[in-house]
């Protein structure tokens, strides 16, 4: 998966798809298959990223398992775990990958927790729409009810009360 020629590779979430970077711009793009399941929606985006492969402008590549277990336990540690679909950890552990073998990578997507995640890991990010993170955080989750604090952030509903959990930053 090396790049040709030096460029830069791009990870795509959906919302680079949404928002049309890889129809107009020149890098080479990676998507992976939980994305592109997410974006192909009727026979023009089909057709349109059907085009890009072809074209070698977009390679659709599945991360191995090792850089997804990596991901997840990243998430895990930082409370993003409940925040991110298994297209954002896909995105991550394709970024993380292709970081791995030298290539210059950055993941384009607006999604704070992809962001976040990128960060801890040492991947480039770049927001499209948004302004993007400023610095990477850890999570805690708790339960607003009867304030007990949870390690396992993979708990969405308090176990004393019931009540749903939330997070904030931990300090």
């Amino acid at each position: 998966m090396a790049s040709a020629g030096g460029r830069k590779s791009l990870v795509l979430d959906a919302t680079a798809f949404y928002a049309g970077i890889p129809f107009t711009g020149i890098d080479l793009y990676y998507a992976t298959p939980d994305v592109i399941r997410e974006v192909s929606h009727g026979r023009v985006r089909e057709t349109a990223i059907e085009s890009l492969v072809e074209g070698g402008r977009l390679q659709i590549a599945e991360p191995a398992e090792t850089f997804v277990r990596k991901v997840k336990e990243t998430a895990t540690q930082s409370g993003d775990f409940r925040q991110v679909s298994n297209a954002d950890l896909s995105v991550v552990a394709l970024a993380l990958q292709l970081s791995e073998t030298d290539e210059r990578v950055t993941i384009i997507s607006d999604d704070y927790s992809v962001q976040n995640l990128a960060s801890l890991l040492n991947i480039s990010h770049a927001p499209i729409m948004t302004r993007g993170i400023t610095k990477a955080v850890h999570w805690m989750v708790y339960c607003s009810g009867c304030g007990k604090v949870f390690q396992d952030r993979r708990i969405s509903i308090c176990d004393v009360c019931g009540t749903a959990l939330r997070r904030k930053i931990k300090r």
